[in-house]
């Protein structure tokens, strides 16, 4: 009997005590809430997608202002900022709400002290260890293959005006719901920023043994809320709504689309967005690596004789900054120059990539791919156009140098031509100081020659040039250059 009666008060205080140890832990992450909101550093994507509705209702506006987040537990509601984030980025800041749910996942609360993936460090999207590591096979919760390593989407006004970021890259992320703001400029990361590197993300390589399908099975409902639809990988990144714009194309050119007859593209996933000529385009992601390398376009036109300038318009809109360095292949009359173009800086115009003398030998045409210098920017595809042109102006040559060499002197000349380039020169000489003007070099190709022997007298040197339309300029009626003014004299 006493020893059940001590077994019966064991039990009695072995559940106090656990029950006073649950109190406890439901109490503790209050009183351990930190007295400033914690900061970790998180890949930045743009969001765009204007006119598309957000999570919580939300029209997305041009140039518009909050961010999403990949949890549906810290959802404003419409129009509401109860749930608000601090953005640092090169010494720029502000403080957004959070207006929609995404990128990629909709459960990771990545933040949270109590996170759902409580195999990953607090601070680190599943999405980033996705991406860099491998996590889940490298896939999302619903078992889509992660693009990028983002844990943040920014609206436009947010990523171009208040933070001036050009490309999606690394910023500063403070969870104002946590604790106290920070504050512009002291913002401090709890955890050391990735070493995935502040200049560009690595692709994606997983190892051998990564899964084939993803490990986490789609949720029914989060809290009782049922998770938001969510976009197929193609329509993820699709931009759809009114055409934003329509380049106006000059007049007598020929243009191909990158739905026109002329047009090919290799079969691959192709992404949309509503701007260029005829309020489209085509776009995918760049890559620095050949191996990753599978979106190739060739614009083939039909073409008359003559010269043409090749322009290709750039659009100004899409779900990421543009690359800075698409490479152009230009190819004509059989002959191939590569032409390395910043679509980023282009964008919203029609940036040239050279004149050309389109003859019958062919062939004629320009080839873009997605292989970079950079990656996951966006490579745009749309309009190619050969403009046929007529030079009526002539060129502009002149005297650049003259060296004493040789009890002579070495003169060099130089020109510019605004359309189809120069292709010879004519150079005249006259004896200082009332000699008159003499030919001394007939349509010169190159920019150079010697004169001499100078026998103690000085001269002078004039130059036209003439342009592949035979336009010669006429002669400056001074001289551009005379012995008196030469370099490196040498006796």
């Amino acid at each position: 009997m006493h020893r059940k009666v001590r077994r019966y008060a064991l039990a009695i205080i072995t559940v106090l005590v656990l029950t006073l140890s649950a109190a406890q832990v439901q109490a503790r992450p209050a009183a351990q809430q930190p007295d400033t909101a914690p900061t970790y550093t998180v890949f930045a994507t743009r969001e765009g997608l204007v006119g598309q509705e957000t999570a919580n209702g939300h029209i997305i506006q041009p140039r518009d202002r909050f961010v999403a987040l990949p949890s549906r537990s810290v959802l404003c509601s419409y129009q509401g900022h109860e749930y608000q984030v601090r953005l640092t980025y090169k010494g720029r800041s502000v403080v957004v709400p959070v207006w929609d749910v995404g990128p990629w996942n909709i459960n990771d609360d990545y933040w949270s002290p109590n996170r759902r993936y409580g195999d990953l460090p607090v601070g680190v999207p599943m999405a980033q260890a996705a991406y860099l590591e491998g996590y889940n096979g490298g896939r999302d919760e619903f078992g889509r293959m992660i693009g990028d390593p983002n844990g943040i989407d920014i609206a436009d006004g947010t990523f171009w005006d208040d933070l001036e970021m050009t490309r999606n890259d690394w910023v500063q992320v403070s969870f104002l719901w946590l604790g106290n703001d920070p504050g512009s400029g002291n913002a401090a990361n709890v955890l050391p920023p990735p070493t995935a590197g502040q200049q560009e993300v690595p692709p994606l390589n997983l190892p051998p043994s990564a899964p084939a399908q993803a490990t986490t099975p789609v949720p029914a409902s989060v809290g009782g809320v049922a998770p938001a639809p969510q976009r197929s990988p193609e329509d993820q990144y699709n931009l759809r709504g009114p055409p934003l714009d329509n380049p106006r194309v000059e007049a007598g050119s020929i243009a191909l689309d990158n739905d026109a007859d002329g047009y090919q593209a290799t079969d691959a996933t192709w992404y949309t967005a509503n701007c260029g000529l005829q309020g489209h385009h085509a776009w995918t992601f760049s890559t620095s690596d050949p191996a990753r390398s599978e979106h190739h376009a060739i614009w083939r036109p039909s073409l008359a004789p003559g010269w043409y300038e090749v322009k290709a318009y750039i659009p100004p809109c899409g779900y990421t900054s543009a690359t800075r360095s698409a490479r152009y292949r230009v190819t004509n009359n059989g002959v191939v120059t590569e032409v390395l173009l910043d679509q980023e800086a282009a964008a919203g115009d029609w940036a040239s990539l050279g004149t050309y003398e389109v003859t019958n030998q062919g062939p004629h045409l320009v080839e873009l791919n997605d292989l970079t210098g950079d990656s996951m920017q966006a490579v745009r595809f749309d309009t190619v156009a050969w403009v046929p042109i007529n030079d009526t102006t002539p060129p502009d040559g002149r005297v650049v140098a003259i060296t004493r060499q040789n009890q002579g002197y070495l003169v060099e000349w130089s020109g510019t031509d605004d359309l189809s380039g120069i292709v010879s020169y004519d150079v005249q000489v006259r004896q200082l100081p009332d000699g008159g003007w003499r030919d001394w070099v007939r349509e010169a190709g190159g920019t150079a020659a010697w004169f001499g022997p100078d026998e103690g007298y000085h001269f002078a040197f004039r130059v036209r040039a003439r342009d592949r339309f035979d336009n010669v300029e006429s002669w400056p009626e001074t001289a551009d250059m005379d012995t008196t003014q030469a370099g490196g004299n040498e006796e």
